[in-house]
């Protein structure tokens, strides 16, 4: 049955249908609450932007109007066209209200029984047929205990461990909690401990690689350094000196690979449609930004890799990282980077959600990485490569297909000092700006530099060139030339070589060769071999 809208539009606000009309919509609110018990308020001055309770909502709708512009209600269970559930889809959902989707979950996780050629799907039947994902489906169907009806194994551990992440619970009380319930139902199929845990639901992709890393953040022991026993750059020890028993590094990098994950975006029957989104569903405006793929980094990216643009359903994502302090206490000095990709095939509410995020590297540490991020982005460069020159062979759950799902990186979004710690331009000094480049406008004021010149990017028979009451000269300058992809590689080409980290003998600064060093030949190819990864990542970005 089709919403009556038609009070949204009377502009008289003391009119008894524009009044019943809002208590109506707020009343049909209650139903998409938020775990505060508020929703979204389409009123003029919250434009859905902010929450309240349903009855602040009315009121508010009732002072401040609707806004006009919120024609499908989006935030309020309406869908877009295309996206309406039918009957099935409701039938679906309700005989998977038992399980809590457990079924949708596994089948989409591990396919099978799929029409397509059998030789595609040899690997996911010997995942099927691996004794831990029998497990998972053995488990989905067991009770908890003898005689529960209302929760399975695999659903009260999914539960249980949402629980952990949403209230912030520590590992030790989490086996606190394990080990109480154990010894309270002796009948029930716990989990020992939440390390146990973890190791059980791994199997459902959610787990990820830890790579030990210098001390000095020199270098990562993976790959071809993962035996060394010391950093082949400042050859201080792998793992700390005073542990007993089993060894501990020094510092451990978290690696959260996204193939897996972009994946199943396209297995998943809940987000699978949503990927085509920017090309099924998005309604094109001349002149209006509605989601980036009306800009103009996408159009361009798209002409100069059309075999790329040609299949919709290859990623694309932009990156994010920046610093804070896991422990909230301010007196404490400690910055963890967070290493986030975002995907933006889906639509801007959904692409923007913290569920569609994807954390991909988790950085230790003391101190900011600084510049010498680019060794901690290796694991992640490495994969984007891959999903750029090869892809992966992927099943779409919508279209019942296989195809080569390919991924690329198109921009990153950073405050301006992380812009400078991952495209290696110094945003400090006279030449700060990465836009002016080696044009820069930047002169000294006492102690500071300050970046004047901003008239040169007015056109050229502006009123305000010609002003004095700036710094009492005439603009007649041209903006800056624009720097482009090559322009950057070209500059980089110029670079010595260096050494990353932050080791006292040399305090992250150049140093020079030792011809008595027998090792420096080796030290200069791992070097090189980073300083190739981050021109590639400048490359990737423009």
């Amino acid at each position: 049955m089709p919403l009556d809208k038609s009070w949204t539009k009377i502009t008289n606000k003391v009119d008894p249908m524009f009044i019943k009309g809002a208590m109506a919509f707020a009343e049909r609110g209650k139903t998409y609450v938020d775990s505060d018990g508020r929703i979204h308020c389409p009123c003029r001055n919250c434009v859905n932007a902010r929450r309240h309770v349903p009855t602040v909502v009315a009121s508010h709708i009732i002072h401040n109007g609707f806004e006009p512009s919120y024609n499908v209600w989006i935030y309020h269970g309406e869908h877009l066209p295309g996206y309406e559930t039918d009957e099935t889809n409701e039938c679906e959902e309700s005989e998977n209200e038992s399980n809590n989707g457990m079924d949708e979950l596994l089948e989409d996780a591990f396919p099978m029984g799929v029409d397509t050629e059998a030789e595609n799907h040899k690997d996911d039947d010997n995942i099927r047929n691996n004794p831990n994902v029998e497990k998972l489906f053995i488990d989905m169907k067991k009770p908890l205990y003898p005689g529960c009806d209302e929760f399975s194994v695999l659903g009260f551990l999914l539960e249980l461990m949402n629980v952990k992440v949403t209230c912030k619970m520590t590992n030790v009380s989490m086996d606190m909690i394990l080990d109480l319930f154990s010894r309270a139902f002796k009948d029930a199929n716990f989990p020992k401990n939440h390390y146990e845990a973890k190791k059980y639901l791994r199997t459902l992709g959610l787990g990820y690689e830890s790579i030990h890393a210098c001390k000095h953040d020199c270098a990562l022991f993976w790959k071809e350094n993962e035996k060394l026993q010391n950093c082949p750059v400042c050859s201080t020890s792998h793992y700390e000196e005073n542990s007993k028993g089993k060894k501990k590094p020094v510092k451990v990098l978290r690696y959260f690979p996204i193939t897996s994950r972009l994946k199943r975006l396209y297995g998943s029957r809940h987000t699978a449609k949503e990927m085509l989104w920017h090309d099924q569903h998005r309604i094109k405006e001349e002149g209006v930004l509605k989601h980036p793929a009306d800009g103009k980094a996408w159009k361009h990216f798209d002409a100069v890799f059309p075999d790329f643009a040609n299949d919709p359903r290859n990623v694309r994502q932009g990156l994010s990282s920046d610093g804070f302090n896991p422990f909230g206490a301010m007196s404490l000095s400690y910055s963890m980077w967070p290493v986030v990709l975002v995907p933006y095939n889906m639509p801007p509410w959904k692409s923007m959600n913290d569920a569609s995020f994807m954390l991909t590297l988790l950085i230790p540490g003391r101190d900011s990485p600084g510049k010498d991020i680019d060794v901690f982005l290796r694991p992640l460069i490495d994969e984007l490569k891959y999903l750029w020159d090869n892809g992966v062979e992927t099943y779409d759950c919508e279209s019942k297909q296989i195809f080569n799902l390919c991924a690329a990186l198109i921009w990153t979004i950073n405050d301006f000092p992380a812009y400078g710690y991952l495209s290696g331009w110094s945003t400090s000094g006279y030449k700060a700006c990465p836009i002016c480049n080696e044009d820069a406008s930047s002169i000294r004021i006492r102690d500071r530099i300050a970046y004047v010149g901003h008239r040169r990017f007015l056109p050229h028979d502006h009123s305000w060139r010609k002003a004095r009451d700036f710094n009492g000269q005439r603009e007649m300058r041209t903006a800056p030339k624009h720097v482009s992809g090559d322009d950057c590689l070209h500059q980089l080409g110029h670079l010595t070589t260096h050494l990353h980290g932050k080791h006292q003998c040399y305090g992250g600064k150049k140093r020079k060769r030792d011809p008595h060093d027998l090792n420096w030949s080796k030290k200069a190819s791992f070097l090189n071999s980073h300083i190739g990864l981050s021109c590639l990542f400048v490359t990737t970005l423009t």
